[in-house]
């Protein structure tokens, strides 16, 4: 057997629904090219539902084929029985008879699922139904083509393929591991003996090519197994995709563009046009957004309103489809075919989600679009792509001119705005458009056809608006703001999908989310996780796992009437949320939002206090995680101490720099240099006190703020790191004590008994200072003689004295002094 045709057949799987239409005989002269070859294969329906007849003989079913005007013969009366028929004409025929020849046409040019069939290939959308469209009987069969990716189109096929390919279409009991497993090609040959299929066919070699009188016996006998042929509509729809799941799609956020979706539904992207681009829902493990949501799309369905193909025309991240069609690039392209004859698109700030935002993207030499206004400033009539490559690679305007047939369509899936809209005034309404000269769009794609051109083909010209009229616009930025219901996880989904929420009222709710593939596979929400849904979209707006982005922090006291709450984190960072306006999850089972609850919470933006969502946690098996740092401004980073090693101004700043030891800022090092600012003047009490500081090599502390000004982080209630003191106060008592204490000195003193000694040179030491320091403690202590005995006159005694200053909540600041006092 034929190695290279085993290869080819057991990758060959053609699989479609029920037989139904037409097949064409070959035209008699070769040189004829290959597009009217398939001219004269016109198609001639089948009435729906017909019953196939029983007849007998080789001649007899052909003529049943011709009789029911399945085929049509040549001008000259010939059927070309005697020839052999290509791989593309037998899969035409095959699909035209299975009723798809509106559904081919639909799909031709719009992917490229084998290497050598372009998409310009006459057979692209025969093959493209073939490859892409299960049968009836067993929901296996699919063209598959070669394992390099080929299909080899103008290859003959063999007996042993067409057997194989009508074995897919007609028997019931054929499984997936039967075709995996079947042993070329005594199987297949095998099953279609079974089956009818090769009565009246007379097969030497099962490797030849089939003429064309065997493959018309061959047919009726698979057509009469199967015992009806009907007709498959393909009824097509445009629009946006606004809601996603196993069984449902719905368009344009439109309860009456519902669609049922199945397993076998092929969802085709635009990302290249190669074979990795066409995918069964069944087998997409995909999140929400790689479902493009959003997405402008062509959809087929049938006659059950089931949905067969999605074509992908264009998403909000990549803009129009396929990959070739880019910023600044008008493209012909095929995947547009029969919607537009080329594409434009914009620049895509698609990290962005509000056309003001996405507008202030715009680069110099960026592509973007503008809206032109008739001299009443009431009606557009075209819209300007700007920069856009032109002949000689110049940079030119490209208006498109807008009609009343021009379809407009806004999708910006994060404000929930999905749709076709009535015309363009409701799409600028929409986008927030403000009514003044270039007023610059960035997002935006349109589908245009230019009057010069020969469709599909030709130049594009740059010269007149009315040579480009647009078929459709898509805008992806809109300004008006919309949020999507949000709830709280309270238990994470289960294996079945089952899935317990919360409102911010503590409201239960469970729901069932194995049918949402806008979640698949299960990643439904996680306990404790703030979601946000709208429609089968559903969004992690605070993910309980994430403590870098979500730290978990204790709220340490509730102000402004419960408007405002202060929070502390694992590293004693601190700072205010103004909590007025957020969503609060849940005081129905963590308790109320007060001291000591822990909380995580979300804030607008890192330079932002003002929070919009607040998780209560409660207080019991909780701890303090992550860090407030870079998450919001903070109004103390914790307590930090060091060596000032530098002081100067910075702008109208006082400047200073520190040698730091471990703390919250450097984590495990030793030691680190930070710099900071400070209020203060040069020469001014500060800077002298912090030049002094550097002078002495005496340690400070301080608190670091969230506030930054000169691009370094502002210090305040810089201390005495010893006395806990500000600088100014501890200097202040510091120089009193001193003077207090330089004014004591010794004198000589009367005293008549030895256990008078100490009180009599206390009272004297108090007598020098009570005047200055009201709040100074003095301590005496006699150093020589260690020992009590009678003192006489001219005796010397050592006196150590100890000035102490007190202040409630402040270290004390001491300072002590040796002193000789004589006895007389």
């Amino acid at each position: 057997m034929n190695k290279k045709i085993i290869s080819l057949v057991l990758a060959l799987v053609m699989v479609l629904g029920t037989f139904t239409s037409v097949f064409a005989a070959e035209p008699t002269k070769k040189a004829e090219a290959k597009k009217e070859e398939v001219k004269k294969t016109e198609t001639k329906k089948a009435e729906a539902g017909e019953k196939v007849e029983k007849v007998v003989g080789k001649d007899n079913k052909i003529q049943y084929v011709i009789d029911k005007k399945l085929v049509e013969g040549y001008e000259d009366g010939t059927y070309g029985l005697d020839k052999n028929i290509k791989r593309s004409e037998i899969t035409r025929l095959l699909v035209l008879a299975n009723g798809n020849e509106e559904l081919s046409k639909q799909l031709q040019g719009s992917m490229k699922i084998y290497s050598d069939v372009d998409a310009k290939h006459w057979a692209n959308g025969v093959i493209t139904v073939g490859t892409t469209v299960p049968s009836d009987a067993n929901g296996i069969a699919m063209l598959a083509g070669y394992p390099d990716g080929s299909f080899k189109p103008e290859k003959d096929v063999t007996y042993a393929e067409l057997s194989k390919m009508l074995v897919v279409l007609a028997k019931k009991d054929l499984t997936a591991d039967m075709v995996k497993n079947a042993k070329w090609a005594s199987d297949w040959m095998t099953w279609a003996a079974q089956l009818g299929i090769l009565n009246d066919v007379t097969v030497n070699d099962s490797d030849k090519a089939a003429n064309r009188a065997d493959a018309f016996t061959m047919i009726y006998n698979a057509l009469y197994t199967m015992k009806e042929f009907k007709r498959v509509p393909a009824n097509e729809t445009r629009g946006i995709i606004s809601s996603f799941s196993k069984n449902t799609l719905q368009l344009n956020q439109d309860s009456k563009m519902e669609y049922k979706v199945n397993a076998d539904t092929v969802f085709v992207t635009g990302t290249n046009n190669a074979y990795q681009q066409v995918r069964k829902i069944g087998e997409l493990n995909l999140t929400a957004k790689s479902y493009y949501l959003g997405s402008l799309v062509r959809i087929l369905t049938n006659d059950k309103n089931e949905v067969t193909h999605i074509i992908e025309l264009g998403n909000p991240e990549f803009l129009a489809n396929p990959e070739y069609a880019k910023a600044g690039k008008a493209v012909v392209n095929t995947v547009w075919r029969d919607v537009a004859d080329k594409t434009v698109e914009t620049v895509n700030p698609n990290t962005k989600r509000t056309a003001d935002q996405a507008q202030k993207e715009i680069g110099k030499d960026d592509c973007y679009a503008t809206i032109n206004f008739n001299d009443n400033k009431i009606k557009a009539n075209s819209i300007v792509f700007h920069n856009v490559e032109g002949k000689d690679n110049k940079k030119e305007e490209l208006p498109l001119k807008l009609t009343d047939k021009t379809e407009f369509y806004v999708a910006n899936p994060a404000n929930n705005i999905m749709k076709k809209v009535a015309n363009i005034n409701e799409a600028l309404s929409l986008i927030g458009y403000q009514n003044y000269k270039e007023y610059k769009l960035a997002g935006v794609y349109a589908g245009f056809d230019t009057d010069a051109a020969k469709t599909n083909y030709g130049a594009i010209k740059f010269d007149t608006n009315d040579r480009h009229t647009a078929k459709v616009v898509v805008f992806n930025f809109v300004n008006k703001a919309f949020e999507g219901d949000k709830f709280r996880v309270v238990e994470s989904t289960s294996s079945k999908g089952d899935l317990t929420l919360e409102n911010t009222d503590g409201k239960l709710m469970d729901v069932n989310q194995l049918a949402n593939i806008t979640r698949f596979p299960l990643s439904y929400g996680d306990k404790l996780d703030i979601v946000s849904v709208i429609g089968q979209n559903i969004t992690t707006e605070l993910d309980h796992s994430n403590k870098k982005d979500f730290p978990v922090v204790r709220i340490t006291d509730v102000t402004n009437n419960g408007k405002t709450i202060e929070v502390i984190d694992e590293a004693g960072v601190r700072t205010v949320l103004d909590i007025r306006d957020a969503d609060v999850f849940s005081a129905q089972r963590y308790g109320k939002l007060e001291k000591d609850n822990f909380i995580q919470f979300r804030v607008e933006n890192k330079d932002s206090n003002v929070a919009d969502l607040v998780s209560l946690l409660g207080t019991k098996d909780v701890r303090l995680e992550g860090s407030l740092v870079g998450v919001c401004p903070v109004i103390q980073l914790g307590q930090q101490k060091g060596v000032v090693t530098e002081v100067g101004m910075l702008g109208q700043y006082l400047a200073f720099s520190v040698k730091e030891e471990n703390s919250l800022t450097n984590g495990n090092k030793m030691y680190h240099f930070a710099h900071y600012v400070t209020y203060g003047e040069k020469d001014g009490d500060m800077y002298n006190l912090l030049n002094e500081y550097k002078a002495s090599g005496e340690a400070i502390a301080y608190k670091v703020t969230g506030q930054k000004e000169e691009g370094r982080l502002m210090a305040t209630d810089i201390k005495n790191e010893k006395s806990g003191l500000l600088l100014a106060n501890h200097k202040e008592r510091e120089t009193t004590v001193k003077t207090d204490l330089d004014a004591v000195k010794g004198e000589e003193l009367n005293v008549q008994a030895a256990d008078g000694l100490v009180a009599t040179v206390k009272g004297n030491i108090v007598a020098q200072v009570k005047t200055k320091a009201t709040h100074t403690d003095v301590e005496v202590e006699i150093l020589e003689p260690k020992k009590d005995k009678d003192f006489k006159a001219n005796d010397e005694l050592k006196v150590k004295v100890t000035l102490t200053s007190k202040k409630a909540g402040m270290k004390d600041a001491k300072l002590d002094k040796e002193i000789t006092i004589k006895l007389k």
